[in-house]
């Protein structure tokens, strides 16, 4: 089934467009985006702590001999391990809900205008196999594609397979024809976004550092401000390239059979369409009516 332009994008939006509409989609939803990734990032900051609590690295003992080295070299081998199964296994189960529910919240509020945060987490919990599925493909893919190329081609395919409900292949190849001939603009538009959540992980990173113990906790909490931008911004560039590629060329009307225009509705000036009086948006291609 092939989606139509969804009715708060219907057209192409400009790169500053899109940043601007991630900002207002996130401004109209704060808290169901800081809740659910504030206490994402507090399970995920207290168990990474705890594992680095349990799993203490070795220290080398001084002047040590052959299997004093071998033993160090063997514990510390064993720890970093562990931690790194903790912190994976974490990170992917929960940081995974925590992203894919925020893009299915954004596909939502912008096409419903209202969105369920309870609904969201279920629905992107329901796909969590697919979206495994999806992250290991494009990985192994990424030891072959350069990783630059691969992030611009594939950067739709997470809002392709919760908007669509396509499977992880044709996902990955949605996302292409999603992204083609915008390369540039979809680096760019990743690239801008990337540098302002990197200056906010930077400063909230400085708040929480001299905060001892609880430091994790706030961290988790604070990063909670600017995580959803990301997923946010799946779903924004999502729909504005859906509707560039479903608009008919500039001046070419869909051919089909004379429609006998009743008073009292609007002409659609991209399909042809009639809407009643009081649309704002054709219900037909999502193009926003005079």
């Amino acid at each position: 089934m092939t989606m139509q332009p969804e009715q708060g994008i219907g057209r192409e939006l400009g790169l500053g467009e899109v940043i601007s509409k991630t900002f207002e989609v996130y401004r109209r939803e704060f808290a169901k985006y800081f809740v659910l990734f504030a206490i994402v990032g507090v399970i995920v900051q207290v168990v990474i702590t705890l594992a680095q609590q349990t799993f203490v690295l070795p220290n080398l003992p001084v002047n040590a001999t052959p299997q004093q080295f071998s033993a160090y070299f063997s514990a510390l081998f064993g720890a970093l391990l562990l931690l790194f199964v903790v912190i994976f296994v974490v990170n992917i189960v929960f940081s995974t809900i925590a992203e894919g529910s925020a893009v299915k919240l954004a596909s939502e509020q912008i096409t419903k205008g209202q969105a369920s945060l309870g609904a969201a987490v279920k629905f992107a919990f329901s796909k969590l196999l697919s979206i495994w599925a999806l992250s290991i493909l494009v990985g192994f893919i990424a030891l072959i594609v350069p990783g630059i190329i691969l992030a611009i081609m594939y950067s739709l395919a997470l809002p392709v397979l919760l908007i669509e409900n396509k499977g992880v292949t044709e996902s990955m190849g949605r996302s292409r024809q999603l992204v083609s001939h915008r390369w540039a603009k979809t680096f760019g538009t990743f690239l801008v976004l990337g540098i302002i959540v990197i200056i906010a992980s930077l400063i909230f990173g400085a708040i929480s550092a001299p905060l001892g113990i609880i430091s994790p906790v706030v961290n988790g909490i604070l990063s909670a401000f600017y995580q959803p931008l990301f997923p946010i911004l799946m779903a924004v560039y999502y729909y504005s390239n859906l509707a560039r590629i479903s608009q008919p060329p500039p001046g070419q009307m869909p051919m089909g059979p004379p429609v006998t225009f009743q008073a009292g509705m609007k002409l659609c000036p991209t399909c042809g369409a009639q809407n009643v009086s009081s649309a704002t948006f054709c219900t037909k291609c999502g193009a926003r009516l005079n």
